[in-house]
């Protein structure tokens, strides 16, 4: 069959891609369909639209994929919007797609926006009024459903991470119309209890349907208004919830919840091994300060040469003895006797008898004095003597060893720690009165908290 009037199939397509592209209708128009076929490629989302009677194929840009709040997936109700295009190549056409959301959540979003901006303009999501999660806490509230699996992502991370926390659950529903009163009572309940230092309040993924509990104004104003410190866990990370922005800290998963409540058993115990080893090099410090002080003290020479200064003091207190009895009244009085016998009948006339009593009165008095300093000088000579031998007692490292403190060496090394032990050689280990070598058997490395 000739005919010179024909199209050839470029021409067509041609034709109909013109008519496409012109036509203002399917520039941009809004289309409602299930999502099958999803894939990505490239960072490009390739994907079917359908209904009960028919399908068109579409693509979404990565551009534009990047931005979406949610991740399309296959059975997914979505409103797209998009524009038509004609591959001419192949006379296909196909939905290119500029912006997606999930069908029946529009009114939720837009509901969620319009909270979200009035209670930050009253200043509920305001940093200055969110208090301060405790860097140790011994008693955290988790609020959760009693079977969901965030149950026990935060209870075995708090567990792993923290063991000696003791965890209240506040059952509550976390999905459905009923959740907002349920987590409200659950708040009201940890507050009456007034049990513990911090609240979690926790949730796994979901569709933003299934969060939306978690959007509740009434909610929002309890825990802004809680006493206890809340961080909040729901949803995965890419979800943001009125709960997140409201609450003291937000974390982006459960698991993370858990971790922001507690801290790392391993780094306290690191911590604590550092203080235990300052203050045992501090303790150290202070032995070897009074072993210093003994070993002057003990180099003193007055301790030293003790024997030659006591012989001397002694000989020194005889030489007092004998100038104490040369200048005695005894001796002085015996002079005077002589004198008076030559002047005995010379004075017999003068009545002098009674002051010459008077005079040996006052001589008594002065011998009795003079003896009573030298008792008190020998005394106090005594005593200060006692009390340098006291204090060399007391100095002395050796008085703790009595007690039953040794000490360890290896390799002629102080040993301090286990740490610092090689199980193949042997260790010496010193007494009060001796040593003592010994080979190590097994070595057994004590936990300091349970110590404590």
């Amino acid at each position: 069959m000739e005919n010179k009037k024909y199209l050839t199939v470029t021409a067509l397509n041609k034709y109909l891609a013109y008519k496409i592209d012109t036509d203002i209708n399917l520039r941009s128009f809004i289309i409602l369909g299930e999502i099958s076929n999803a894939r990505l490629s490239k960072g490009h989302l390739y994907f079917v639209l359908k209904d009960e009677d028919s399908e068109i194929s579409a693509v979404m840009f990565a551009n534009y994929y990047n931005s979406l709040s949610f991740t399309p997936k296959d059975g997914v109700k979505v409103l797209v919007k998009c524009s038509l295009q004609l591959y001419q190549k192949k006379g296909t056409y196909n939905l290119q797609v500029t912006n997606m959301s999930e069908y029946g959540l529009g009114a939720l979003y837009q509901n969620f926006l319009k909270l979200k901006e009035k209670l930050s303009k009253e200043g509920l999501f305001a940093e200055s009024h969110k208090k301060e999660i405790p860097m140790y806490s011994e008693k955290i509230g988790l609020i959760t459903s009693d079977t969901g699996d965030a149950r026990h992502d935060v209870v075995s991370t708090i567990e792993k991470r923290f063991p000696i926390a003791t965890i209240f659950l506040y059952p509550a529903l976390v999905q459905g119309v009923d959740a907002p009163k349920s987590l409200i009572k659950a708040i009201n309940r940890a507050e009456s209890d007034n049990e513990v230092d911090l609240l979690i309040i926790a949730r796994g993924g979901g569709s933003f349907e299934d969060l939306s509990c978690f959007n509740d104004e009434e909610l929002a104003r309890v825990i802004y208004d809680c006493h206890i410190p809340i961080i909040s866990g729901v949803g995965h990370e890419s979800d943001y919830t009125i709960c997140d922005f409201v609450s003291d800290k937000r974390a982006p998963t459960p698991t993370g919840a858990a971790v922001l409540a507690t801290s790392d058993k391993n780094v306290l115990i690191s911590e604590i091994n550092n203080y235990y080893n300052k203050i045992c090099q501090s303790e150290k410090k202070i032995i070897d300060n009074k072993i210093y002080e003994y070993n002057i003290i003990a180099s003193n020479h007055y301790l030293k040469n003790f024997d030659d200064i006591i012989k001397r003091k002694e000989e020194n207190l005889l030489n007092l003895e004998k100038i104490l009895y040369s200048n005695s009244p005894t001796s002085k009085l015996e002079i005077a006797e002589e004198k008076l016998q030559n002047l005995v009948n010379s004075i017999k006339k003068y009545n002098i008898q009674e002051k010459i009593l008077t005079r040996l009165e006052e001589v008594k008095n002065i011998e009795n004095n003079m003896s009573k300093i030298i008792l008190d000088k020998v005394d106090y000579d005594n005593n200060y003597v006692d009390n340098l031998i006291d204090k060399l007692i007391l100095l002395n490292p050796l008085n703790l060893m009595k007690k039953g403190y040794t000490l360890t060496y290896q390799n002629d090394h102080l040993i301090g720690t286990v740490d610092n032990l090689n199980v193949d050689n042997p260790i010496v280990t010193r007494f009060m009165d001796g040593f003592v070598e010994s080979k190590i058997l097994k070595i057994t490395k004590t936990n300091i908290k349970e110590e404590k």
